[in-house]
């Protein structure tokens, strides 16, 4: 074991994304020493090819957890009132409140390396890593540090914990020991439950029509790629938009390449002669709830790493600046207790069930009926109003979704026709209604964890 002085540092975060930089500043405001190590330069450290949207709530909880201000300036692309849900056409869609912003991720980005850096957070840049240090503890293993390569040369650090907010390729958990795994951790995803996608941003010629794309995100479900899967448009500033298209990995061997089905997809909008493409990118996004647990003996994982990405919208920049605030006052009590071990860091696990884990797990339900039903039997169901816009919002935010006798009735006779359709709905509801006490319950120690899973498993007809 080793003694208190060879120790370099309290806390190493491996990755300086929203999730790294959240936690460092939650443990570094404690004066606390701490190092995030990422293998960018310094001057693009928070920059990613995403979809650029964040929720605006879980700005404001990371702003009262760190007292960080929400974005300003030339950080925000444009603000966003709602999220929209379409299928067919953009013509057939409801909407959801999604009070929010498009960001400039790495103008955000660095803003928070730098509110780091001023609490005394050292960064290591240029620096992937490479391995991890692990040593046993009175008969259990204990992640003690990294290995990183530096100018060639391999180096070694240690710390009292170690965090892995390394975004959707999560070098440190997939070098985690099998004893380290018990827990629900895995390595490596399956096909599904992962998401590659592919993005552009454009610049519309200035005789070319916007559209009405202010303030709204705009998800389309289309057969033609085979819902979950669905094409995304919104706008990035000034004639601007975030275009882009992906679906189940696992639907890959059907659909081929994502960016073939994007450019056909746009092609149905916007002409090649009628636009710039500003920046390309893609990347396969993980979209399962959060692992059921997120910690293990000095170490816990964080934002992608963690499996933090809404499973339907595939968000994860306001749930991994907003978790990491918990996993960094977790990591503080163990601190101060001068405590290592996973049961010291469970608060973290506890605080993610009661919000992102369930509402994430609401949200794979629907993916599921959105696959079952397929992208005309959501527009029949847009148009006929069997869901409605506040619902809709309930849903996605993970809040309780309680329907009267009277209202099932009128969408059972709305349906009547349609008993599959309605057998499914009825279907979606029910595990939908049984997320809510489930992760209510999540249980306050590991020796509970395994019971748990098997009863949600079973109650959900989950396979997590």
């Amino acid at each position: 074991m080793l003694s208190e002085n060879e120790f370099d540092y309290d806390l190493i975060i491996v990755g300086g994304g929203p999730a790294g930089v959240s936690c460092a500043i939650t443990v570094a405001k404690h004066g606390y020493s701490v190092v995030i190590i990422d293998k960018k330069s310094r001057d693009i450290i928070g920059d990613k090819t995403c979809g650029d949207a964040i929720d605006k709530a879980a700005l404001e909880r990371f702003k009262e957890g760190t007292g960080i201000e929400l974005p300003v300036g030339d950080e925000i692309s444009d603000p966003i009132k709602r999220m929209s849900i379409a299928a067919g056409s953009m013509n057939t869609k409801l909407s959801l409140i999604a009070p929010g912003f498009v960001l400039d991720r790495l103008n955000y980005g660095q803003r928070l390396l730098q509110e780091a850096e001023n609490l005394g957070v050292e960064i290591i840049s240029d620096a992937p890593v490479r391995d991890i240090l692990v040593d046993t503890i009175d008969s259990e293993a204990y992640i003690q540090g990294i290995i990183y390569l530096k100018n060639g040369e391999r180096k070694k650090i240690r710390a009292k914990f170690t965090v892995d907010a390394s975004g959707a390729y999560a070098v440190v958990r997939k070098k985690l020991p099998d004893e380290m795994l018990n827990d629900g951790i895995v390595r490596e995803l399956t096909d599904d439950d992962q998401w590659p996608s592919y993005r552009e941003i454009i610049q519309l010629n200035k005789d070319t029509p916007h559209h009405d794309y202010d303030n709204e995100i705009i998800l389309l479900y289309k057969d033609d790629f085979a819902p979950p899967g669905y094409f995304w448009i919104f706008t990035k500033g000034e004639r601007q938009l975030n275009c882009g298209i992906g679906w189940m990995k696992y639907q890959s061997k059907n659909l081929g390449s994502v960016k073939k089905g994007y450019l056909k997809e746009l092609n149905n909008y916007y002409k090649p002669e009628d636009y710039t493409v500003l920046k390309t990118g893609g990347g396969q996004i993980p979209v399962r709830p959060p692992f059921d647990s997120l910690v293990f003996n000095g170490g816990a994982l964080a934002g992608d790493a963690a499996c933090m990405v809404h499973p339907v919208t595939a968000e994860g920049h306001g749930p991994a600046l907003d978790t990491a605030v918990h996993l960094g006052n977790s990591i503080v009590k163990g601190l101060k207790k001068n405590q290592r071990n996973k049961e010291v860091l469970w608060d973290y696990n506890i605080e993610v069930s009661r919000h992102y884990a369930k509402k994430h797990s609401q949200a794979v339900i629907m993916r599921d009926f959105l696959e079952k039903v397929g992208a005309k039997s959501l527009e029949y169901l847009i148009k006929k109003q069997i869901f409605k816009n506040e619902e809709m919002d309930l849903i996605f935010s993970g809040e309780e979704l309680i329907l009267s006798g009277f209202d099932k009735l009128k969408r059972g006779l709305k349906l009547v026709r349609k008993p599959r359709l309605l057998l499914n709905l009825i279907k979606i509801f029910s595990r939908v209604d049984k997320c809510e006490t489930i992760f209510e319950n999540y249980p306050i120690n590991h020796k509970e964890l395994m019971n748990w899973r098997k009863h949600r498993n079973k109650i959900l007809d989950f396979n997590f």
